[in-house]
């Protein structure tokens, strides 16, 4: 291992080296000049911070030392190739990001590639006539004579420097080769040993950076790990990841709809800065998405801001029992983004994974619970003190009036798990009633659930609401019937009208309909002659009922008397809601009456024509 200490070369090794055999009469005065040429570059190897500040020394020393107004310098890479690193001109001054933009030893260089091979000096008189140079570069500079010398350290080419004047002739001696050589040779000691230091600085501010890193992640992993103990939610956690990165964080399911979000208050922010769907789409975005996984868990997107990308977003996956649950994105917007940003966004989704698991379990346990409730409440499987009690825990009061609304599905076409349709089924319920989700129980072939009825209200009432969630759930839920209970004002209601609803889809099933919202309360007689079982009869029954009707202008006729019932036989209500005059109606259920040989307000007939319309209704005639 090579002394990695800088020391002074002594007389006798200056004696030593071919300088020596080209000395003339001004060799001491030489030799005093790189003396003390090389005592201010011992200060600055010691001292400098940078290797560019040394290598300018040295390239600047040596044009000194031999007349010359042009140096350029050269430091081998890992990859073994040569690139520019520092440049001085006196006419110029500091010319290094001109020679940083340069390589040598690039094909057609022929002469730096004599200088790294041979391990020597190299002079080139005559640039215009010499084919060694490459004839590009030398154009570039107006280079007419130069001098490349190697930086070798223990038989290895480290760096290059090359000296020209200019655009203006030189004349190099040999004993200026030789005095290049020795001061190049030193050179390499000085540029090793500063090397060697830069290293040990770079290794010496990892350690520092990864030792802070490690304390920042801890004290990261204390806050949250005390916000989750002390029962923050979601929100608060996310709050907390914004003040820590110092920049906006948003939360994303996994179709990147916002969970939550939080920025500085210094950003002033209205609105979360998501990342675009048009971002998303970017080829190179997509696979930077899809390629985050366990071995990559955060990724920078996109990675190079460009024009209409709009800011960085520095994406990390959830990932909630082995499936995908979203991202958590920390935006580049006031301050860069950081190597601890990626911890911290890393971090932060594994406390948002296992937070979001642990509120999906209560979630599913609370329902679990008030799905219990419901089932004995349907079922009576509890005395009604005891589900009185039990009640308010799941926000229901028994001592109101509820109903029940019976979603029966045909699951034979279905898409989607009960417990995901029952899911649907409430959030639909809750929009459409603007209330807080009802309780509901999922049994074989139906959701049924339990709603309060408004102060006043009947179950007629809520056959609007009820058709748009069946309208509403159609897309991922096939709805056969969907129909509501009589009024329940206490426990002992629920099982009876439990049973209703069962005989209701019983009975639609039986005709074949699939038609909007029935209620108990208008098929109350009918559903006892069905009970019977002899649907085919009850058809026949209701066909010859209104077949007196069906000639002529029996279309009108058969609206007016359809009405007539549902008006519970009153003239005026009937007037009203075709929008005639009542006397149209009396000389319409004038015609009725000749037709069918009944008095259409009569009570037994008002009977018949109603089991005769729900019939027909049923039947989807």
């Amino acid at each position: 291992m090579h002394d990695s200490t800088v020391r002074a070369l002594p007389s006798a090794e200056l004696a030593d080296s071919p300088w020596y055999d080209c000395a003339g009469p001004d060799s001491g005065h030489r030799e005093r000049d790189v003396i003390a040429a090389f005592s201010e570059i011992t200060t600055e190897a010691i001292t400098a911070t940078r290797l560019e500040g040394l290598l300018s020394l040295l390239g600047r020393k040596l044009c000194q030392l031999l007349g010359v107004m042009r140096c350029s310098v050269y430091l081998r890479r890992d990859d073994g190739r040569f690139r520019g690193a520092a440049g001085y001109c006196e006419r110029d001054g500091d010319i290094s990001a001109a020679v940083q933009a340069q390589e040598a030893g690039i094909p057609g260089d022929h002469f730096s590639r004599e200088v790294i091979d041979t391990a020597a000096p190299v002079l080139i008189s005559d640039v215009t006539s010499d084919p060694r140079p490459h004839r590009r570069t030398m154009e570039h500079w107006h280079v007419r004579a130069m001098l490349g010398v190697p930086l070798v350290f223990d038989d290895e080419v480290i760096g290059l420097i090359f000296v020209d004047n200019v655009d203006q002739e030189h004349v190099y001696t040999g004993e200026d080769v030789a005095l290049a050589e020795l001061f190049a040779r030193l050179g390499a000691l000085f540029l090793r040993q500063a090397m060697l230091n830069a290293d040990l600085k770079k290794k010496a501010a990892e350690v520092v950076r990864q030792k802070n890193t490690l304390a920042y992640l801890a004290d990261v992993h204390q806050k949250l790990t005390n916000a989750v103990l002390d029962g923050a939610s979601i929100q608060a956690v996310v709050t907390l990841l914004g003040e820590l990165s110092a920049k906006p964080v948003v939360l994303y399911n996994e179709d990147f709809q916002v969970l939550a979000w939080s920025a500085p208050p210094a950003l002033k922010m209205t609105q979360p800065p998501v990342l675009s769907a048009r971002i998303r789409q970017l080829p190179s975005v997509r696979r930077t998405l899809a390629g985050l996984s366990a071995s990559c868990p955060s990724a920078v997107v996109p990675q190079t801001l460009a024009v209409g990308l709009g800011r960085r977003h520095l994406m990390c996956r959830l990932v909630i029992e082995g499936r995908p649950s979203g991202y958590l994105g920390i935006v580049e917007v006031g301050r860069s983004l950081e190597h601890r940003d990626s911890k911290l966004a890393e971090h932060g989704a594994t406390v948002l994974s296992l937070q979001i698991l642990s509120e999906r379990r209560q979630a599913e346990a609370e329902g679990q619970a008030r799905e219990d409730f419901l089932s004995d409440l349907l079922h009576r499987a509890r005395d009604a003190e005891q589900l009185i009690r039990r009640g308010p825990q799941f926000g229901v009061d028994l001592s109101q009036p509820h109903v029940l609304v019976r979603f029966s599905l045909d699951h034979a076409n279905q898409s989607v798990s009960v417990s995901v349709g029952r899911k649907l089924v409430i959030e639909a319920l809750a929009r459409a009633l603007d209330t807080p989700d009802p309780a509901a129980v999922s049994l074989p072939g139906a959701v049924i659930a339990l709603v309060r009825l408004p102060e006043g209200a009947e179950p007629e009432d809520l056959r609007e609401a009820v058709g748009e969630v069946r309208t509403a759930l159609a897309p991922r839920l096939n709805v056969r019937t969907a129909a509501i209970s009589a009024v329940c004002r206490g426990p002992e209601d629920f099982p009876m009208a439990h049973r209703e609803l069962r005989e209701i889809d019983e009975l639609a099933r039986s005709f074949g309909w699939a038609g909007g919202v029935l209620t108990a309360d208008e098929l109350g007689l009918f559903r006892v002659v069905a009970a019977t079982g002899r649907v085919k009869e009850a058809v026949h029954f209701a066909h010859n009922f209104i077949r007196p009707l069906q000639d002529g202008d029996g279309d009108a006729l058969l609206e007016t008397w359809r009405v007539f019932v549902k008006a519970e036989g009153k003239v005026q209500a009937t007037a009203a809601e075709l929008g005639v005059h009542e006397n149209t109606i009396r000389y319409r259920l004038g015609k009725i009456r000749r037709l069918v040989h009944q008095d259409p307000a009569r009570l037994d007939c008002l009977l018949q024509a109603r089991l005769a319309f729900q019939i027909l209704d049923l039947a989807g005639w």
